[in-house]
């Protein structure tokens, strides 16, 4: 329809990282805190953006790649050969990606114990093209099958059913908006500023914590040695 046309110019959007996002990914890393990686982007979208992370590396052999499937007897199929691979390789690295699609799939209550083994199992889970439902059903399968304390990070509206299921959220505001921030128990202006929040003050909550828990010990066999000697 369109013929002998001048071009005149071209425009390109770009999202860029918010600054420090890569160095404190490795220092969540290097403290043992498992992370996945929840969202609505593509699926080539989402894995350039884990390579900019250092969540992917050219170092992981094994990546499993769990594309749209026509049943779920395919995403079954991927899961256990994802196992098998896991089991085969426990020294590499293992990333998984898996879309909304075959996340579906993957969420019934037959395969659920699977992709939680295998995600676990994995160094780096992608979750791409996902809905804010499927967000909240991914935090709550850890949550009831796992010992383990979720913490969701999130800066949009998306984020909100994912912030409030964790056991504990972190809002991050910015362009998203501020949906994110009032259904948070913590909020943050930068992604970076996650790396104090759990090391830093994590840690001196901890500490502080058990700090206190002695000293009403203490407090409590002094008055206790008070009441027997004054009888």
């Amino acid at each position: 329809i369109l013929a002998d046309l001048l071009l005149v110019g071209a425009t390109a959007i770009e999202d860029k990282l918010q600054e420090g996002v890569p160095e404190t990914i490795s220092k969540l890393k290097q403290a043992n805190i498992k992370i996945w990686v929840l969202t609505g982007d593509k699926t080539e979208t989402a894995i350039n953006i884990a390579y900019s992370c250092n969540l992917l590396s050219d170092y992981m052999k094994h990546i499993v790649v769990i594309e749209v499937g026509q049943h779920d007897s395919y995403v079954s199929g991927m899961l256990e050969e994802g196992s098998a691979s896991c089991l085969a390789n426990e020294r590499d690295k293992v990333a998984i990606v898996i879309n909304g699609d075959s996340l579906g799939f993957a969420l019934t209550p037959r395969l659920e114990r699977t992709l939680l083994e295998l995600a676990c199992a994995c160094d780096t889970v992608i979750c791409c093209r996902v809905t804010p439902l499927q967000k909240a059903e991914v935090v709550d399968l850890v949550k009831r099958n796992k010992k383990a304390v979720t913490l969701a990070v999130g800066d949009g509206a998306n984020d909100v059913s994912m912030i409030k299921t964790a056991h504990i959220g972190v809002g991050i505001s910015g362009q998203e908006g501020m949906q994110a921030v009032h259904s948070s128990d913590y909020s943050i202006g930068q992604f970076k500023y996650l790396e104090r929040l759990l090391l830093v003050h994590g840690r001196w909550l901890v500490k502080h914590f058990y700090i206190k828990i002695l000293y009403f010990l203490y407090q409590n066999i002094k008055i206790l040695k008070y009441s027997i000697f004054s009888r």
